[in-house]
């Protein structure tokens, strides 16, 4: 187990050449395991074979001055499942996992928090009463702002929305969500059997799952938030 963690958390991800193809390898690289992550590195790792042993330089990506940190990219094009899985931690600025929509589809932003009951809450919060529990009356949604400060959206003061164009837009958002899901490896419900059941796995692996997960729910919260303004704009 100790040798298992050390090869995971310590290694490094390169793009190897077998013959002729080229594979993603986690090697063990001494010194280079020293330097931190970065998504805007400095340095970059390049390897050579060289008197039939494989040798991995350290390479500067740009100008490094005197007393700058070296960083480097653990992982190229890997979402925070993988950086938490692998090495323990994630990353907010991380570029491969942010939500983006790829199609030209916007709802208009005003009309889509009318949906949700306007409750006169500090900063503006929204409030839906179907999913509020309880009688607590400051119940605040937050997938909900969350949601409505992911999806693209429009704004034209008090003028309404027309509601043809605004099911259409809410529907193509659905649909790309949708695909978003189909993306993942598992199903929300496939990651909270694993989550339950009493297998033995890594806390770093558990945490990934975790993650994964939370990603899965919010998309679905999209999913429903947009269901519920198709539902309640009128004719």
């Amino acid at each position: 187990m100790w040798a298992l963690s050390i090869a995971q958390s310590r290694g490094i991800t390169m793009p190897i050449r077998i013959g002729a193809h080229t594979q993603n390898k986690n090697i063990l690289v001494p010194y280079a395991d020293m330097l931190n992550h970065s998504f805007q590195p400095n340095c970059f790792l390049h390897w050579r074979y060289k008197d039939r042993m494989l040798e991995v330089m350290i390479n500067a990506g740009q100008r490094v001055n005197k007393g700058d940190e070296m960083t480097i990219n653990y992982l190229l094009g890997e979402k925070n499942d993988m950086f938490m899985e692998r090495y323990g931690f994630s990353s907010p600025v991380n570029p491969c996992d942010v939500i983006k929509f790829s199609c030209n589809a916007k709802i208009h932003l005003d009309s889509f928090l009318s949906v949700f009951n306007i409750s006169g809450l500090p900063e503006e919060y929204y409030h839906n009463n179907l999913l509020s529990r309880g009688e607590d009356s400051n119940f605040v949604d937050g997938t909900v702002i969350a949601a409505a400060r992911t999806l693209p959206s429009w704004s034209d003061g008090d003028m309404p929305a027309v509601p043809s164009v605004e099911r259409k837009a809410a529907k193509e958002l659905q649909d790309e969500c949708h695909q978003m899901l189909a993306n993942f490896p598992t199903t929300s419900q496939e990651d909270k059997q694993i989550l339950d059941s009493n297998q033995q796995r890594r806390r770093t692996r558990e945490a990934a799952i975790k993650y994964r997960l939370d990603r899965k729910l919010f998309l679905e919260k999209v999913i429903q938030s947009l269901e519920m303004y198709q539902d309640r704009l009128l004719f």
